[in-house]
C-alpha cells in the first residue's frame, strides 16, 4: 500500500501532500535562483544530497557547491510524482527534468529518477534526503 488510498480519504493527508508539493516547488525556485540564503532554511541539518553522478554531499557541502556555481540550474520540473505521507515524514519519488551546468557553461537537459525525503521540524518541512539517478536518453 502506497498511502494514496489514505490520502483520498483523509483531508489532513491531502493538505500535507499540498504542503510538500509547494515545498518542492520552492526548493526548485531557490535552486534555479542559486540562492543559498533561500535554500539553507529548506534543508535539514543532517541532509544527504546524492547527485546522479554518485557524489553524496552534506548540507554545507551542497550549499558550498551552489555558492561556488558548481550547480547552476535552468529549468526544473517534476512529473509522474508519487507522494507518500506518514505524519512527520513524507517520501516523494518520480522523474525530474532539469537543465544544469557549472561555472557558466551551457546548460544541458537531463532526466532523473528522484527520491526526496522531507521531515517536519518546528519551522516546517525540511529536505532530509535526496537521491537521483540519471535516466539514459534511450529510455525517456
Amino acid at each position: 500500500m502506497t498511502g494514496h488510498h489514505a490520502e483520498a480519504v483523509d483531508p489532513r493527508r491531502l493538505s500535507l501532500r499540498r504542503e510538500i508539493l509547494e515545498a518542492e516547488r520552492a526548493l526548485y525556485r531557490a535552486q534555479i535562483a542559486g540562492s543559498v540564503d533561500d535554500l539553507r532554511p529548506m534543508l535539514g541539518a543532517n541532509l544527504v544530497y546524492i547527485h546522479s553522478t554518485g557524489v553524496a554531499e552534506s548540507r554545507e557541502a551542497y550549499l558550498d557547491g551552489v555558492a561556488g556555481r558548481l550547480y547552476e540550474y535552468g529549468k526544473i520540473s517534476s512529473r509522474d510524482t508519487r507522494v507518500q505521507v506518514f505524519d512527520d515524514v513524507v517520501i516523494m519519488n518520480g522523474v525530474v527534468d532539469m537543465t544544469v551546468s557549472a561555472h557558466g557553461a551551457a546548460k544541458t537537459l537531463i532526466h532523473l529518477l528522484f527520491c526526496l525525503v522531507w521531515i517536519r521540524e518546528d519551522r516546517g518541512w525540511k529536505l532530509d534526503f535526496r537521491q537521483a539517478t540519471r535516466i539514459p536518453s534511450g529510455m525517456i
